[in-house]
């Protein structure tokens, strides 16, 4: 009997741990994506300024949660979004107003990719 109760009480803590997961991920991508949509009208308008910082913040937001990123999520999804964060990045010192709608989409395609792959589904345990 002491044998199913350990493993009771280990089945909820991962579902707990799980829980939690989920929660953190979430919050950091829509953090992160609230800033990028700043960012991105502020391009659309042409004040590269203010689309710069926005993006600052959004990427600061990213930059620390790297420890838990680093330990949670696959390095491959990760090592992806940074370097799209890169990449818009020197989008938005060139001012490149042509490049920048894909660099965000592609931004986000990788921040989204992480958040889906966090909720259990079919596909992600698959």
């Amino acid at each position: 009997m002491k044998r199913e109760l350990i493993a009771l009480i280990l089945l909820a803590l991962l579902i707990i741990g799980a829980a939690i997961n989920l929660a953190c991920v979430d919050q950091l991508t829509h953090l992160v994506c609230l800033n990028l949509n700043r960012s991105e009208k502020a391009a659309a308008y042409g004040d590269f300024e203010t689309a710069r910082k926005s993006y600052e913040i959004g990427f600061s937001v990213w930059q620390s949660a790297r420890h838990y990123t680093s330990v949670f999520l696959r390095h491959p999804d990760v090592d992806a979004a940074a370097d799209a964060f890169y990449d818009l990045q020197q989008l938005l010192l060139q001012e490149d107003s042509n490049a920048l709608p894909a660099a965000y989409a592609r931004l986000r395609y990788h921040l989204d990719v992480i958040d889906y792959m966090e909720h259990p589904s079919i596909g992600t345990i698959f």
